[in-house]
């Protein structure tokens, strides 16, 4: 009985705070006033249908009418998460007043002065460099990473494009690229988290994908800036070769049904194949456009130890120590592989 004193006691005690009679909280509730008052006496607990609607009419938690006392600390959060709301909002109107407020002026100070529209779009495309990152991430609810980080870049752009237009320069595709290349390879990661699946499930090829792109469309625009032959021959297939690399271990760590010792024999065993290649690919790809090399490089390495001092033999020699080094890594970890298949069928 104790406890359905103090749940009635409880009821009784909201009921008077909110002003409330028991014929008018009965009312509302569409049960007798007898029934309320067998509540309040701790004769009677109501019926579990009318605990929502006791809660809405006495504005409490479920969980502070269970247990017959003030959830200090949730109100205290929903008051704190209301304060902030008001808070955003005010900010938001006033980052809005500013923002349009110094536009608007901007606006009629260039026509006033040059009866033209000149350097105001720079004004209005570094307002909406600062309000990408300040106002659009309050006024998202969903995929704001996302959301953010494609509003930055496209406004960035858009400066870009404003300045180069007002200084009438030609670096804005070479710019545009560098862009875009630097913050996909700084933020791209986070905002592909967002994505839903399937495509959440391939964020890493997605990632090494699309810079990829980038880093094709940068060489292009840098040749193109600077009125080189570089691209495509031998830029182009350069590039590609020395992703090759990081695409194979990409597929193989992400994709292949083996083991995580596998994978890595797997990983070592294709930068073992990738290396005596380097010098001999870039060598040919240099004669290919009419360049000249000092000496060949066969596609496997001509180490001599006893000649250090000399560049090429040099890098010979490192490569091949490097090579060997990949390759016992590699072992290794075949070794640890089967060692880990033979204690799984042991088990």
């Amino acid at each position: 009985m104790e406890n359905k004193k103090t749940f009635g006691a409880y009821i009784c005690r909201r009921r008077k705070e909110l002003g409330l009679t028991q014929r008018e909280f009965a009312d509302k509730l569409f049960v007798t006033e007898s029934a309320v008052s067998k509540w309040e006496r701790g004769m009677s607990y109501p019926d579990i249908t009318l605990i929502r609607d006791i809660c809405a009419i006495l504005q409490v938690s479920e969980h502070e009418l269970l247990t017959a006392s003030e959830d200090v600390e949730a109100r205290t959060a929903e008051t704190l998460a209301k304060k902030y709301l008001r808070l955003t909002r005010r900010v938001r109107m006033v980052q809005l007043l500013l923002y349009g407020g110094t536009a608007v002026l901007c606006l009629a100070c260039n026509w006033a002065m040059y009866h033209a529209l000149t350097w105001f779009w720079l004004v209005l495309t570094g307002e909406l460099v600062a309000a990408s990152l300040t106002l659009l991430p309050t006024l998202v609810q969903k995929r704001r990473a996302a959301v953010t980080l494609g509003g930055f870049t496209l406004s960035l752009e858009l400066l870009l494009l404003a300045a180069c237009l007002y200084s009438g320069g030609d670096w804005f595709p070479m710019a545009a690229a560098a862009t875009l290349f630097g913050l996909g390879a700084v933020f791209l990661p986070a905002a592909l988290r967002e994505l839903p699946k399937p495509l959440s499930e391939h964020k890493a090829a997605l990632y090494l994908g699309a810079e990829t792109l980038l880093l094709c469309a940068l060489l292009w625009a840098g040749a193109a800036y600077s009125g080189a032959d570089w691209f495509p021959l031998p830029a182009l297939p350069g590039v590609l070769f020395g992703l090759a690399l990081p695409w194979a271990c990409l597929l193989i760590i992400r994709y292949a049904p083996i083991g995580p010792w596998w994978k890595g024999a797997a990983c070592l065993g294709a930068a073992c194949v990738f290396l005596p290649l380097v010098n001999p690919v870039l060598d040919r790809l240099v004669l290919l456009v009419g360049g000249t090399v000092e000496r060949l490089h066969g596609f496997w390495f001509r180490p001599d130890f006893t000649r250090w001092t000399e560049d090429w033999y040099f890098n010979e020699n490192v490569l091949l120590l490097l090579w060997l080094a990949l390759a016992a890594a590699a072992v290794f970890c075949v070794f640890r592989a089967l060692l880990c298949r033979r204690d799984a069928a042991r088990a």
